[in-house]
């Protein structure tokens, strides 16, 4: 029987370069989805196991998370936190909505051209797999996904009026959702259920979700849609969380 292929982060640097594309970098670890743009490694950058926690010093994701769903954003944060030390530095660059919606109005960007290169900046260029936006941020949300996933914001610049340019340091470890990397969608929920709702799934709510799962539906859009749920909010739920938790 043939073993798998073990990836040796330790030939590379403690810098990560995430959603490279054709700007791969020699003094970093150049990750992509898109294995046509010959990175180091091919991966997902929302969960990323051949590399350790808490070993990186830098991660650079610039143009990458508004190509991910929103319900990926967090997630796709903390998988970030999980692999920097802490102390380590995040640099974003992201898409300024408020910025992009100012400058739609302005009087020298009233023709189709100066419109449909803007609009082109808000939703991707749609021209490959890959190259669809599917989030974009203001400094209130930004602000706030970078503290829910346990980082201070440094740095936030605006360039070119449309984007972002922010840096921010891991000051906290948070909770990593261990239930995502389930192997099986039952296996999946079940898991989910019983850290976010304190209890196993009902007969219902499995199937119903099964169901979505297999129709195309991203397992963190499930997550997303239990967290909403009345009986998540409720504050007896939480004690019911630490429970089974312990």
């Amino acid at each position: 029987m043939t073993e798998p292929c073990v990836f040796n982060y330790r030939a590379y640097p403690r810098r990560i370069n995430l959603g490279c594309g054709l700007d791969k970098r020699p003094d970093y670890l150049n990750v992509d989805l898109n294995d046509f743009h010959a990175p180091d490694l091919v991966g997902d950058v929302c969960d990323l196991p051949v590399l350790p926690s808490g070993y990186y010093e830098h991660i650079l994701a610039r143009d990458i998370l508004e190509h991910l769903p929103r319900a990926r954003c967090l997630r796709a944060l903390r998988e970030w936190n999980r692999l920097l030390a802490r102390g380590g530095t995040l640099e974003l660059q992201v898409p300024n909505v408020v910025g992009l919606l100012t400058l739609l109005t302005r009087e020298d960007r009233q023709n189709f051209r100066a419109q449909e290169e803007l609009l082109q900046c808000l939703f991707g260029t749609q021209a490959y797999r890959g190259d669809y936006h599917y989030n974009g941020f203001t400094e209130i949300t930004l602000r706030q996904y970078l503290a829910d996933a346990g980082f201070d914001l440094l740095v936030l610049n605006t360039r070119e009026e449309w984007l972002f340019e922010a840096v921010a340091v891991k000051s906290a470890e948070v909770e990593h959702e261990a239930f995502y990397g389930a192997a099986g969608d039952a296996d999946f929920l079940r898991a989910a259920y019983r850290a976010l709702l304190g209890r196993e799934p009902d007969a219902g709510g499995l199937a119903f979700y099964l169901e979505r799962l297999r129709a195309g539906m991203l397992r963190e859009e499930v997550v997303q849609a239990l967290k909403n749920s009345p009986e998540y909010r409720d504050p007896a739920t939480a004690g019911q969380r630490k429970f089974a938790a312990g």
